[in-house]
């Protein structure tokens, strides 16, 4: 047997065992999104979400992070799927808690965080006190 036709059959034998293993571990070969942080922007306001819960609020206008606003730590009730979010322009965003809520104005645009923004993020912060 040749080199290339060795070569050829251990690159084979490796694609079936890695397909195997894809499925019998239930992973699809499709990549899934693993992104969970999104923005939300209205007029005024910047809603940042970890998949359904409010982690950072922000003022469009001078950049402030809104570290006493209602809708922090709250959930949304519905957002959309990713990959899905150009459905919610124009829609607002109810967030739900046990003793507010609070409706946002219509969204303008949805998208991804900057990276150095997730540093701002409440959860970030720690127990009892919120950073500037």
């Amino acid at each position: 047997m040749s080199a290339r036709v060795a070569v050829t059959a251990i690159v084979a034998a490796f694609l079936r065992t890695s397909a195997g293993i894809r499925e019998i571990g239930g992973m699809s070969s499709a990549p899934q999104n693993r992104r969970l942080h999104r923005v939300f922007a209205t007029k005024f306001t910047e809603y940042h979400l970890r998949e359904d819960e409010c982690v950072g609020v922000r003022d469009r206008e001078t950049g402030a992070w809104l570290r006493h606003h209602a809708a922090l730590r709250l959930r949304a009730i519905q957002v959309p799927e990713s990959g899905e979010d150009f459905v919610w322009i124009g829609r607002r965003i109810q967030f739900w808690g046990r003793l507010a809520d609070v409706v946002t104005s219509p969204v303008l645009e949805v998208g991804r965080p900057e990276r150095w923004a997730v540093e701002h993020y409440v959860s970030k912060s720690s127990t009892g006190e919120l950073r500037a």
